[in-house]
């Protein structure tokens, strides 16, 4: 359910608005920025804030909540005599205005048509818009074609192959191809989720289910709620973790944290790992009943070096986007330089291949000297002076201007590369005046 948080000081349009919404939405509230920016935690969905609030305005909030949770939309409410700072307001980044007194009727259009925006981001980012999988390869395409079969059923895949062989990449292609193409893919790095938050990440919890949670909140489950939810490197979830997973996958039923009924999911599992689950299991690191579970169908996804035909393609392809991307002339590729590419063991596979190529654009030239694997770009200079914490400084603002001046100052495509929280992001990027 799509999450409302509404922002306005006078009580009975406040209360009017939550009993015209609750129907639709899940409704919280606040009567200042100040009290709004607490439900911030909870990343809203939707945001319909009073432009003249006591305290700081609608649009100090604007800035807030750009900072905070840059995905969530903004409606601005305002009287007729303050539309020009409404038009202010969306040029900061709001969706859109309505005027006092409210129309309900357009206020449910504009809603609506924020949900719509909000999807396609969420396609978007995970993927589902402008995919692309690169391969022509004969054993590419043999596993293409198993996947295309797996994709007809609702059964769980498991995704065998190296780290950085492009198993999440293949998960999308399978989603795509199944009739839950137009719903949510929810990736889940396994072994990414400490365990003391892992079931209120994936499940969700109440209202009130423990000290801080003051509104309810939707687990990724009930997010990918009639698409597919991937959990990558599966192998690596602790074992103490794996019995939930067992539960989920083989009832669909789960709990939120706090909560008093069972809620059924409808969602389509695939998992991938790098490691030999078989062994896993004889260690006792990995429960045989889950093993048995996630593998009823198994995908094979080749490594780059048993596909290296398809590394010319590949290469243009990367060029091609990160060009794009970049606004950079595109590099001429001459034979040579591709067959030299094949003689490479690609220990990385495709993400070694594509940051190779992104270095390639970003730097104007390309660089086959000495082992591709081991070559870093980011250089650091040795001096006796400096102290250990120097040089992770020296190396961390090095990095995050790579990045910066990959991604043309777009800072949250710069996060999700690099998997790190927005607002961690601009307080380093603050420190080291980037």
């Amino acid at each position: 359910m799509t999450r409302v948080l509404i922002v306005e000081d006078r009580d009975s349009l406040r209360e009017m608005l939550k009993e015209f919404l609750s129907e639709r939405y899940y409704v919280f509230d606040a009567v200042s920025a100040e009290e709004a920016e607490k439900h911030l935690i909870h990343y809203p969905d939707i945001i319909l804030c009073d432009l003249k609030l006591p305290g700081k305005s609608g649009l100090d909030f604007i800035d807030i909540v750009k900072e905070k949770c840059p995905e969530s939309e903004i409606i601005i409410m305002t009287a007729f005599g303050d539309i020009p700072t409404a038009v202010e307001a969306m040029k900061k980044g709001a969706f859109d205005f309505i005027p006092k007194p409210l129309d309900l009727n357009l206020l449910n259009v504009l809603l609506s048509k924020a949900e719509k925006t909000i999807a396609l981001k969420r396609r978007i980012e995970s993927g589902e818009e402008g995919f692309d999988i690169v391969g022509e390869s004969t054993v590419f395409k043999k596993t293409l074609s198993i996947a295309r079969k797996y994709a007809q059923n609702n059964f769980p895949v498991l995704i065998l192959g190296e780290s950085g062989s492009g198993k999440e990449v293949l998960a999308k292609y399978i989603h795509l191809n199944s009739d839950r193409k137009d719903k949510m893919f929810v990736a889940i790095n396994s072994a990414a989720i400490p365990e003391s938050l892992f079931e209120s990440e994936l499940f969700g919890y109440s209202k009130g289910a423990f000290t801080g949670a003051i509104n309810s909140k939707k687990g990724l489950i009930e997010i990918a709620e009639g698409g597919t939810v991937f959990f990558d490197e599966i192998g690596e979830l602790p074992l103490s973790l794996q019995a939930k997973i067992l539960r989920l996958v083989e009832t669909g039923e789960y709990q939120r944290i706090g909560g008093d009924d069972f809620l059924k999911a409808n969602v389509r599992f695939i998992f991938a790992t790098n490691r030999n689950l078989e062994q896993a299991v004889k260690e006792g690191n990995f429960r045989e009943d889950l093993y048995h579970r996630v593998s009823a169908f198994k995908l094979n996804l080749p490594p780059l070096r048993e596909r290296v035909d398809d590394i010319p393609l590949l290469v243009e392809y990367f060029l091609k986007k990160t060009g794009a991307d970049n606004d950079l002339i595109k590099l001429a590729l001459k034979p040579e330089v591709l067959e030299r590419l094949k003689s490479f063991n690609w220990k990385g596979n495709v993400r070694e291949l594509k940051n190779l190529v992104e270095k390639w654009v970003i730097f104007g030239e390309i660089i086959l000297d000495g082992d591709i694997t081991q070559e870093d770009f980011l250089k650091i200079a040795i001096e006796p002076s400096k102290r250990y914490k120097d040089y992770l400084e020296e190396y961390e603002k090095s990095l995050l201007e790579f990045y910066l001046k990959k991604h043309k100052g777009n800072k949250l495509a710069l996060a999700k590369e690099l998997g790190m929280n927005y607002k961690t992001l601009l307080v380093k990027l603050s420190k080291y005046g980037l």
